[in-house]
Order: C-alpha cells, then sequence, then structure tokens
C-alpha cells in the first residue's frame, strides 16, 4: 500500500546513477499485476525487501519456491522437495511458518 509506494519514491530521488534508476514506467508496469512486479529483478527485490520491512518475507520465499515446485517433472523430486517445503514454511514452528 502507501509504505510500499513511499519506499518507490525514496528510491527514486536517492539513487546515485541514472543506470540504476527505476523508471516511473518501471512502477507503473508493477501497478498492473503482481506478476509484473515479480517478473522484474528490481520489483523482486523492492518487494522482498519491503516484506522484510514488514516481517513478512517468508510469504514470498514461500510463493516463490512454490513456483518452483511447479516445474518440476520428476515424481520422486516432487516428493522430495514437498517434504522441505512443509519442513521449512508448512509444519507447526518451522523456520519461515506462514
Amino acid at each position: 500500500g502507501k509504505n510500499f509506494m513511499c519506499r518507490l519514491q525514496c528510491m527514486f530521488s536517492h539513487s546515485s546513477s541514472s543506470e540504476s534508476r527505476l523508471s516511473l514506467e518501471d512502477t507503473q508496469q508493477w501497478s498492473q499485476s503482481l506478476e509484473r512486479l515479480l517478473e522484474s529483478k528490481y520489483g523482486l527485490a523492492t518487494f522482498r525487501n519491503f516484506l522484510k520491512s514488514e516481517y513478512s518475507d517468508e510469504n514470498i520465499e514461500f510463493w516463490l519456491t512454490c513456483e518452483d515446485y511447479k516445474k518440476i517433472k520428476s515424481s520422486f523430486r516432487m516428493s522430495s522437495r514437498a517434504k522441505k517445503i512443509y519442513e521449512q514454511f508448512i509444519k507447526a514452528e518451522s523456520p519461515k511458518e506462514v
């Protein structure tokens, strides 16, 4: 929401070089959908930083891990990865419980 947009404005005004600056067009693309935000290297990094500041970065980590899981073809690897996802994110008292 508002806090995230404030952080984006700060990134515009405090960036030291034009090469590393985000453009207004970039951030407008992000506002179109979460997928566009996450497809952008800078969008994902910015969103992760925001989530860390809100103590909820485990949510994006879980989502990204699940997106990778969907790409697995081997049933053995799927089973192994599912167990890791459960242990890391779902099990009560897990390190990154969501």
